[in-house]
């Protein structure tokens, strides 16, 4: 049902009653000014109230609680009201349990609710004629309750025409208007203690509530608060207006009241709350936002309570002044404002607070409970405190995600920030708090031309306060980061004065990052935990000092000593510190392949312009910069970048060259079982052979460190021929191999094709020469991570030619000819061609050719068991192996690093042949290779062959 009471006068009652009543039940749309018109007779502004009862405007618009003047419930559903609704007399019977509520449902209210009487601009109101209790009490709160409606505060004036006889006698009409109704207020104006509920996609448009009167004459030494609630879920608040807004227009628009313009004025409010300077009692308002939007300026305006003596008072009639006055608690002596966002609401606008203050010299019986940029001075007009007693505070709090976009210039007096909330100091904005905290991942960041000052700011638990435009700046006596959370600046030029502070204090791994900057830190450097390295003890803490590696930080220390007298420097007393004391790690943020050796090795990071600084720096990671890692390692009082490793991206590129060698030297070695094995069968006269190849290694030269896997197979076509005193066999073969090199996050893939020609003599003394020139082609697509978590990636290829020469002599070892041993001398070589180019990270890599050569001097026994037409011959590989590839380095950004493996190493085999038939047999061997820069962890080498 609507509720409220339609009434013109006293006398109009009852029929205004059973009107309304019936309008209700259709829940059809009402209009709460009308028009009495007396068609005879002209109308009057002088003469239009309606005493006369000819022609005058009705108001309809209370809402009532008074079953004496026709009880109405005070509901609208479902409804469309144009014009304004009261509920000055539901609400000013003040008795306590009687029902003061006013719900608003699936409606549209095309103006406002008000709880005052309703006057128009001529000073001409409408009554009911209704007496009520005009005493307050505490805890007769009006709640209106406004659920998936709208109140729009878009009604500015009553239209209306007026027919009348002329002097002719003849019927004429005229067209009126009021004056303006946008001075009653915002949507929702109230002058009662209110709990006001907003929710189910509401929009209201602007909310303005003033402490009326708190009288009570049986109040007497009672303390009372005047206490609001607001609480807006799923709902819009937009400012309202306060002066007619459809003189003007834009083609053919005018503004609407919820329209935020940012332009500070009066129609951009869309929170108001005053406090009454007549009253003895503070008043208290909390407002929620919940999934919620505020889209508008809050202006919180506090007095003293009437009771209260800002300059004191002689409470003893002695002389001596001696108590404020005003209530024991000092809590009831101040007005509160605190409005919290949460689960990602979002406020547009800015917060002003205006309230009245004392400072120390006033304060008689009452305590500090905020602070005040400029407060006490001394005989010099020097600053020397910043203490106060406010009559009013103003909090505001950001949780779950929400957001405050700040515009034009705010002043309060507590922000915190908390649990991935944000608040963004818009363009030329400028906000004031006595402290503002960050928590949980929330940030803050500030526009171009955006300004911040508090006295402490607090980044906590990994939130941060990002400076990157170098127009803004930012204030604070004290800033704290702690427990992960980063301060950061973005400025690339050391005159850019984006920040100022007395302390920086960094804790529990609180991080200054500084980016890019050359930055001069004209503030002490400190943190709450004592000198040492120990990591286990219970004092052993750390603040975090990160940069890019073009980054420089110079610490100044904020220039205080301590002074006997404190006269002139409010902070000496608790500075008594050098320019930086505590435990600091340094973070290298940045990874790049680009630079020389000459841009990074030994640079200077971090100066401390204090010799007797006792801070200790120490490093927090290490940094892939050009071609090696860096680390941040502390010199007395200065930090220099300390060079380490190669770069996985550097160590795998630099590999390469030795792990293709490693894939030809294991093809190598399978071409060179597959000739010792045709010459310990007497029957094999050339054929076709296919064998898979494999191996493991790792290498390590000191610089360059590496695994590798290779898988591939090989295939060749010889035949045997006579000639020459000896038997020689010739032919060809071709390999295909797949490598993997890897090491921590660097990874190589490898691709292989090799062609070669070969031959081998055996003469008739039983002595051989075996002979090999081959072509080879690798493909190497290489990925790695750089320590910012980046990929790499690139790509390169080459093309070698090598070389093998094998000579050897068969020694029989029994008549049969079944054992044998075989002692032999080896050389071969590769010749890799340099292939220039560029990973993804910019490291450049120039002149990369790469020279290998073997040596090795060994033997080869085996014996063949014979099972008739079958065969098994068993053997063993026993050798010393000298690797040459020492000389070798790639250019790397313009820098030589040796990349050469050399090294003496004892290879150990075994392997057996055995023969299906005379024409067929099947082969594996298996090798270890040990002791060189290069390890062959492992090798396979298993084939078939078929004999002409």
């Amino acid at each position: 049902m609507h509720s409220w009471k339609s009434k013109l006068v006293v006398s109009q009652l009852a029929l205004a009653c059973t009107l309304a009543i019936a309008s209700q039940a259709n829940a059809s749309t009402y209009n709460t000014f009308g028009y009495h018109d007396d068609a005879s007779s002209a109308f009057s502004w002088s003469d239009w109230e309606n005493t006369d009862r000819l022609n005058y405007i009705t108001y309809d618009g209370y809402i009532y609680n008074n079953a004496a003047d026709g009880a109405y419930d005070q509901t609208f559903n479902n409804d469309v009201v144009n014009g304004v609704i009261s509920s000055h007399y539901l609400n000013h019977d003040y008795a306590s349990g009687v029902e003061n509520t006013l719900n608003i449902s699936n409606s549209a209210i095309h103006g406002m609710v008000t709880s005052t009487k309703v006057y128009d601009h001529e000073g001409y109101g409408w009554t009911n004629g209704t007496d009520v209790d005009y005493n307050w009490v505490d805890g007769d709160v009006f709640t209106l309750n406004i659920a998936d409606s709208t109140i729009d505060d878009d009604y500015e004036y009553f239209y209306f025409t007026d027919s009348y006889l002329n002097s002719d006698s003849k019927a004429a009409s005229e067209n009126y208007a009021t004056a303006d109704f946008a001075y009653l207020g915002t949507a929702v104006t109230l002058d009662v203690e209110s709990n006001i509920n907003i929710s189910d996609n509401s929009r209201v448009a602007g909310i303005t509530l003033s402490q009326g009167s708190t009288s009570n004459t049986g109040y007497t030494t009672e303390s009372h608060t005047w206490d609001n609630n607001i609480s807006v879920v799923n709902s819009t608040v937009t400012s309202g207006a306060i002066e007619p807004l459809e003189g003007s227009g834009f083609y053919g628009n005018s503004e609407e009241p919820s329209d935020y313009t940012g332009s500070g004025g009066g129609n951009d409010v869309a929170l108001s709350f005053v406090d009454s300077s007549a009253s003895d009692y503070a008043m208290k308002n909390n407002v929620k936002f919940d999934h919620s939007t505020l889209m508008g300026d809050v202006v919180f305006t506090s007095t003293w309570n009437a009771n209260f003596y800002p300059a004191g008072h002689d409470s003893n009639a002695d002389g001596v002044i001696n108590t404020n006055g005003g209530w024991v608690d000092d809590s009831l002596n101040v007005d509160e404002l605190n409005i919290t966002l949460d689960n990602g609401s979002k406020w547009v606008g800015s917060a002003t607070g205006v309230y009245e203050y004392i400072t120390p010299a006033t304060m008689y019986d009452v305590a500090v409970n905020s602070l005040e940029p400029i407060s006490t001075s001394n005989n010099w007009g020097n600053i020397i405190d910043d203490h106060t007693f406010q009559s009013g505070v103003f909090n505001v709090a950001l949780n779950n995600g929400s957001e405050w976009d700040t515009v034009n210039d705010s002043s309060i007096d507590t922000l915190t920030v908390n649990n991935g909330s944000q608040v963004n100091v818009g363009q030329s904005s400028y906000l004031l708090a006595d402290s503002i905290t960050l928590t949980n991942g929330s940030t803050m960041n500030l526009s171009s031309y955006g300004e911040v000052g508090t006295d402490h700011l607090t980044v906590d638990s990994y939130s941060k306060v990002d400076l990157t435009d170098e127009t803004t700046y930012l204030y604070a006596n004290t800033i704290t980061a702690s427990n992960g959370g980063e301060f950061s600046i973005g400025a690339g030029d050391q005159d850019a004065r984006l920040f100022g502070t007395d302390t920086l204090e960094l804790t529990n791994g609180g991080v200054f990052n500084i980016n890019s900057s050359d930055y001069v830190l004209d503030a002490d450097l400190v943190n709450g935990h004592t000198n040492t390295t120990n990591t286990n003890d219970v004092t052993y803490g750390y603040g975090v000092i990160a940069m890019n590696s073009d980054g420089h930080l110079t610490v100044n220390g904020n220039g205080n000593t301590y002074n006997a007298d404190e006269e002139f420097a409010v902070d000496d007393a608790a500075d008594r510190a050098v320019a930086a004391v505590g435990n600091y790690k340094v973070r290298i943020n940045d990874s790049t392949g680009k630079g020389s050796v000459a841009s990074y090795k030994d640079k200077e990071i971090i100066y401390v312009n204090d010799k007797n600084s006792t801070a200790t720096f120490s490093a927090a990671n290490k940094a892939d910069l050009g071609a090696y890692t860096y680390h941040a390692e502390q010199y007395g009082n200065t930090v220099v970048l300390k060079q380490s490793e190669l770069t996985d991206a550097a160590n795998m590129a630099l590999s390469i060259p030795s792990a293709n060698t490693n894939i030809w030297n294991l093809e190598q070695d399978a071409l060179s079982t597959r000739l010792a094995n045709g010459r310990h069968t007497p029957t094999d006269s050339g054929g076709a052979w296919v064998t898979y190849i494999g191996g493991g290694f790792s290498g390590d030269n000191g610089v360059v460190d590496y695994d590798q896997d290779v898988n591939g197979i090989m295939v060749g076509l010889d035949t045997v021929v006579e000639g020459n005193n000896a038997k020689w066999t010739v032919g060809a073969a071709a390999g295909f191999a797949k490598g993997d090199i890897s090491d921590n996050s660097g990874q190589v893939d490898q691709d292989s094709q090799s062609a070669r020609i070969y031959s081998s003599a055996r003469f008739q003394n039983n002595i051989f020469l075996d002979s090999t020139l081959s072509y080879s082609h690798y493909s190497n697509d290489l990925t790695a991570t750089m320590s910012n978590g980046a990929a790499v990636d690139g790509d390169s290829s080459s093309d070698a030619w090598g070389f093998g020469m094998k000579l050897g002599y068969d020694m029989q070892l029994s008549q049969e000819g079944k054992g044998y041993l075989t002692p032999y001398a080896s050389i071969s070589g590769l010749f890799q061609d340099g292939d220039n180019y560029q990973l993804s990270n910019d490291m450049r890599v120039d002149s990369q050719s790469y020279d290998s050569m073997r040596y090795e001097v060994g033997m080869d026994a085996g014996y063949s068991f014979n099972f008739g037409d079958q065969a098994m011959t068993p053997y063993f590989k026993l050798a010393y192996v000298y690797d040459d590839s020492n000389g070798n380095s790639a250019n790397v950004n313009g820098d030589d690093i040796d990349n050469g493996i050399e090294g003496s190493a004892v290879r150990v085999g075994l392997g057996t042949q055995f023969s299906f038939t005379k024409n067929f047999a099947a082969y594996a061997d298996t090798n270890y290779l040990g002791g060189g820069d290069v390890d062959q962890d492992w090798s396979a080498n298993v084939g078939v062959k078929y004999t002409w």
